[in-house]
């Protein structure tokens, strides 16, 4: 992920006096246009939430779409698209390029791939891409990545754990043609989804994307009509430049010097359990570069924890951003860092090793040692370890009155962020990797799925206790009502503690339970493949909290004594942890304060 400067010097932005980029663009000019290309990307998210028909994507959100140039360079994302999807987009539109060649690329096509060792993510984001021209000159590519809700392969949901090879995962699309030239391919459709489960859904999904890329394109020709193509052209080279400019100044404020941390994925869940796969990050701060160097890290799993390379570079990217958050999401980022990663290892893992569950385990490490590095950097702006996003499935056949098909329910939740000395506490939110996408109601999903919830709720005790502590994790308590089903679960952080810095305590770590307080109770993990889940049965499925920030016992008593009445701290917990005695008064009024004599014996 190298690249040559072509903005190195300048600092800030329109408004700011600085230079954007070259200069061949006014500043009102330009913020104009930035702000155009962003609505074009927002307009086709929007037609993805309307017309999808999975609940993943039109109650979820866990869509991403973008706009890059005609090398497929990117430079707009959309307001609130998923950010471990727009770092891997660039590598999509370049592996279309070289996959089809130019040459066989036409006004009117639409391409459809899912294979993240061309320039992907996880299998079951299939992506849409589609060409903008003019007057016979391919400007532009507009391209969306939604997640589906089953990609084909042994299990519902197509998150197998144990899948030896990509060959055991799902159906891989290299980039071909779903649309050519404005004439959809009925052929290639019918192919694909005979493949997969829910075909049905997943049709309506498929042609959500058609529609959304196709929005794209208009609004983008709309544009051309507008301004023309030249002036569009230098504004996607300018945007390029501009957030290069703007990373590079940030580079340029920092210490030069070697920044490193490891991390770990539990294990392989093909190979020994009681065995953590490490993940190293060194960033070297060299004047206004950076270099992010992943050598040293395990071998390729046997395992579906891998990443490979595009995902790699989206986690250093998704993860720098979110330090420097004000410098827009576009190519710029990548020609400001280098990454140094060797293939053969978990973070750049070669075809066919199985990838499946690489964003909840292996691209989570890699942005959390990224944070680990800027804790060493810029303290004020990272923050200690987050409970990881955990993918789990459960598919089987809707036996309901009037239903009588197969469904596949894909839930991801809520968890704690690690907590930061520039806040008071951290929130509890959707990773911030997949920051763009939305929990799906509980009413929702009843209706949809052959399920009833009976608790969704914080976790007390969940964040890790520090004088700033993380965010809250999150519980799920769910059964199947009619008839059996398959579950499978990929993801981290059940063993591999969620750590915290500076004298933080870490969190509670992830987990799911099968009859959980009954009499076949199943402490499953956050690894495992077509599990058999029974009727009748609670599932509890959660979340862990995010890790805390200094010493506990320098928290002050008051902000303790908040957390005990919003029930976020139990009492023992607060005397335990924190040193704080705090006496229940009234338990009905929620009534409660601190003894302060205990507090003071307690903290000396």
């Amino acid at each position: 992920m190298s690249g040559t400067s072509h903005g190195a010097g300048a600092a800030g932005g329109p408004g700011a006096g600085a230079t954007v980029g070259t200069g061949n663009i006014e500043p009102i000019t330009f913020e104009v246009l930035r702000n155009a290309f962003m609505s074009v990307v927002d307009e086709m998210g929007m037609m993805l939430e309307r017309v999808g028909h999975s609940l993943v994507v039109s109650e979820g959100r866990d869509f991403s779409a973008a706009i890059c140039d005609a090398n497929g360079r990117m430079v707009a994302e959309g307001k609130e698209d998923l950010p471990a999807h727009v770092g891997t987009l660039p590598h999509t539109v370049k592996a279309v390029i070289s996959w089809v060649g130019r040459e066989a690329i036409h006004e009117g096509d639409i391409f459809i791939m899912n294979d993240a060792f061309l320039g992907g993510t996880h299998c079951q984001d299939v992506r849409t891409i589609m060409p903008v021209f003019r007057d016979g000159e391919l400007v532009a590519f507009v391209q969306n990545s939604a997640h589906w809700s089953d990609a084909g392969g042994p299990v519902p949901g197509s998150f197998h754990a144990e899948a030896p090879s990509t060959y055991g995962e799902a159906l891989y699309i290299p980039p071909i043609h779903l649309v050519r030239e404005g004439v959809l391919d009925d052929e290639v459709l019918r192919f694909i989804l005979r493949n997969v489960r829910v075909s049905e859904t997943t049709q309506g999904d498929a042609f959500a994307q058609v529609a959304s890329c196709r929005t794209g394109e208009q609004r983008f020709q709309a544009l051309l009509d507008k301004y023309g193509t030249a002036l569009i052209k230098d504004e996607m080279n300018e945007l390029i430049l501009y957030s290069e400019a703007l990373l590079r100044e940030e580079f340029r404020k920092l210490p030069d010097g070697v920044y490193e941390f490891e991390d770990a994925v539990d294990f392989d869940p093909l190979g020994d359990h009681a065995v953590p796969l490490p993940i190293k990050v060194k960033i070297t701060i060299a004047g206004d570069r950076a270099t992010y160097d992943l050598t040293g890290s395990a071998p390729e799993a046997t395992g579906a924890v891998n990443s490979t390379r595009s995902m790699a570079q989206s986690a250093v990217v998704v993860a720098t951003k979110a330090i420097f958050p004000h410098v827009p999401a576009s190519e710029g980022i990548y020609n400001a860092i280098d990454v140094i990663n060797p293939e053969g290892q978990i973070t750049n893992a070669q075809f066919p090793r199985p990838i499946s569950g690489a964003f909840a385990t292996s691209y989570e490490v890699i942005c959390a040692a990224v944070f680990g590095c800027y804790l060493k950097i810029l303290p004020e702006r990272s923050m200690a370890c987050s409970g990881n996003m955990t993918n789990m499935v459960v598919g089987g056949m809707d036996n309901r009155e009037g239903y009588g098909k197969e469904f596949v329910m894909y839930i991801w939740k809520e968890g704690g962020y690690g907590a930061r000395p520039g806040k008071k506490d951290n929130h509890t939110a959707i990773s911030l990797y997949a920051s763009g996408t939305r929990n799906e109601p509980v009413e929702v999903q009843e209706r949809v799925y052959p399920v009833l919830t009976h608790r969704y709720a914080f976790i007390q005790d969940s964040p890790g206790a520090g004088r700033h502590r993380g965010g809250l994790g999150v519980t799920r308590d769910f059964e199947l009502t009619h008839g059996d089903a398959t579950l499978s679960v990929l993801g981290s952080r059940g063993v591999v503690p969620v750590w915290g810095w500076e004298g933080g305590l870490p969190a509670l770590g992830s987990g799911l339970i099968h009859d959980w307080n009954g009499p076949d109770e199943l402490e499953i993990g956050v690894m495992r493949s077509g599990v058999h889940a029974k009727q009748n049965k609670v599932i509890r499925f959660w979340e862990g909290g995010g890790g805390g920030w200094h010493d506990p016992k320098t928290r002050p008593p008051e902000w303790v004594l908040e957390d005990v009445i919003d029930e976020f701290v139990s009492i023992e917990a607060a005397r335990e942890l924190y040193g704080v005695e705090v006496r229940c008064v009234d338990a009905d009024a929620a009534l409660y304060e601190i003894d302060v004599e205990a507090t003071a014996r307690l903290r000396s």
